[in-house]
């Protein structure tokens, strides 16, 4: 399993920042399902919203095309704490994983308590 950067991605993170991304997912516990969306980051803005970078990861031997998600953030307690359908032309390769940020406006977020490590994302 490797890392794949989406274009925009590749194009303004520098060296450093690629690096500390394939560091963190080495660190990660591997997951065989299917399709997973692991949560690097997930922090409140000052306005309210609130940004969940994951690592999208496509575990099938075929590409796995994204148009549109419905992305739900999860607190320990299984509550909703944000939920928002997203528009995007995202595609990743067979057996590699992909950083992404999600960005919810701040009508999508139900919770104004800090996210923990026991916080999920769920794509559907």
């Amino acid at each position: 399993m490797q890392i794949v950067f989406e274009a925009t991605w590749e194009a303004t993170l520098s060296d450093q920042q690629k690096q500390a991304f394939i560091h963190q997912y080495e660190t990660k516990r591997s997951v065989q399902e299917e399709f997973t969306a692991t949560p690097i980051l997930l922090k409140h803005k000052r306005d309210g919203g609130l940004v969940a970078t994951v690592f999208l990861q496509n575990n099938r031997d075929e590409v796995l095309s994204i148009r549109e998600a419905t992305v739900c953030v999860v607190n320990e307690r299984g509550d909703t704490a944000a939920e928002e359908t997203f528009s995007l032309s995202l595609d990743i390769p067979p057996f590699t994983a992909t950083p992404w940020s999600f960005v919810f406006l701040p009508t999508y977020v139900n919770s104004i308590e800090e996210p923990t490590d026991g916080w999920k994302v769920i794509i559907k």
